[in-house]
């Protein structure tokens, strides 16, 4: 006779309960019979055939499996259904909870969405006739938490910090999800409508709170001047961004109402983005350096006015505005002041003179005053320190206070006459 072990997990600590053998270190239960089978030495010859029951060996180990999935260890369930198809490679329970709990293991470095519609796949086509609608219902359940659980997770990382990987880790993780969840789920018969309306909700969602969170203030730092760094930075952070809105657009069809607030989301970014640049400091005073200009600028134009074609498509009461014209260097002495005729502090003086100033015959008067001296005085002392220094203190309190009445310092463009 040999020492009664316990074939599920090797421990000796077997104790006799009810009538079986319990063994205290797993829970394996062994009848009288089985445990003497266990306890006999020698070799034993069987003529025939041999077909080795291993029934109960699969039912422990799936109910192991079950209990740590249930307790949130997807890797330990997973292992023991690997247990189970090493014994049974047909086993389409062992299957169906391998690929929930693959899947549950996704990190935005290691996307198993595959993996997971692998093993249901293999859990469909093992299934018994009567058990397939259901398997398929269970996968396709998972499959669609899944996927708004990746692409959930990306849109929160790129909301709270808008760089260039956290939007790349947005596109890579929709582009798994269409290729492998979304088939999947047309496989199983499942409407994908919804999903494909939450993901690109989500995405919009994101974008919106990046650019104002993060992009914008990374870009306008302390300063209120940024560098060339900061705004090779931003531009490029402002592409991927209008990237994404470009992919929430093209997921969904039928949500015209939501993709008129993307088109507007995306016509917002473009305005700042044309209006964008970095700024040099020099002789007193700030200059802008480099912006976008000639087909640069053009190229952002256009697609601001597709943009409008886009939302008239949808709103046949939107009014199309007239296509934005190149700037003029109105406001002359602001804009030698702070370097450029698009930068937040002239952006509220002309807010404040077209709906303030012009909206009174006192204040007209002033505006043909100012425009007939400023052109002079800009071209002889314009690029002088102390004409700046002279000016900006006056200027930066002026701005200040027309900003807290409420006049924004968002990219405008100049009211027609």
């Amino acid at each position: 006779m040999k020492q009664l072990t316990c074939e599920m997990c090797g421990s000796t600590d077997l104790i006799k309960q009810d009538g079986v053998f319990v063994c205290q270190a797993c829970g394996t239960k062994y009848s009288i019979e089985e445990a003497k089978k266990m306890m006999v030495e020698g070799t034993v010859e069987v003529a025939g055939t041999v077909k080795v029951d291993d029934s109960s060996k699969i039912e422990n180990y799936y109910t192991m499996a079950e209990n740590a999935y249930d307790a949130s260890n997807q890797k330990e369930a997973e292992n023991y259904c690997n247990k189970i198809i090493e014994i049974d490679p047909n086993n389409y329970r062992a299957w169906l909870l391998k690929g929930r709990a693959a899947g549950w293991q996704s990190t935005l470095a290691n996307i198993r969405i595959e993996e997971s519609v692998n093993c249901f796949n293999k859990a469909i086509d093992n299934a018994p006739e009567d058990k397939i609608e259901e398997v398929k219902k269970v996968a396709s359940d998972e499959i669609s938490k899944l996927s708004l659980a990746l692409v959930t997770l990306c849109c929160d990382n790129y909301s709270k910090n808008g760089s260039i990987n956290n939007a790349k880790a947005i596109k890579k993780n929709v582009q798994a999800v269409k290729l492998y969840g979304l088939l999947f789920l047309a496989k199983c018969g499942a409407k994908t409508t919804d999903i494909n309306a939450t993901m690109a909700l989500k995405i919009n969602q994101a974008v919106v709170a990046a650019y104002q969170n993060d992009i914008k203030k990374d870009y306008w730092g302390s300063t209120g001047h940024p560098s060339k760094v900061a705004w090779d930075r931003y531009t490029e952070q402002c592409w991927e961004a209008i990237e994404l809105i470009d992919l929430a657009i093209g997921l969904s069809d039928d949500d015209g109402a939501e993709d008129k607030t993307r088109y507007e989301n995306k016509i917002f970014i473009l305005k700042e983005l044309e209006a964008s640049g970095s700024y040099h400091y020099s002789n007193g005073g700030w200059s802008k350096e480099y912006t976008y200009t000639g087909e640069g600028k053009q190229k952002i134009i256009d697609m601001i006015m597709e943009c409008h074609n886009k939302i008239k498509g949808i709103d046949s009461t939107y009014v199309i505005p007239e296509r934005p014209q190149q700037t003029s260097n109105g406001c002359y002495v602001a804009t030698a002041v702070y370097g450029s005729y698009d930068c937040p502090q002239v952006w509220t003086l002309r807010r404040y003179r077209d709906y303030t100033l012009a909206e009174t015959w006192y204040g007209r008067a002033f505006i043909r005053t100012y425009y007939a001296i400023s052109p002079t005085l800009v071209m002889w002392f314009g690029e002088s320190a102390w004409f700046k220094k002279l000016w900006k203190g006056k200027l930066d309190c002026l701005v200040a206070k027309l900003q807290s009445k409420g006049i924004e310092s968002t990219p405008y463009e100049d009211r027609r006459w």
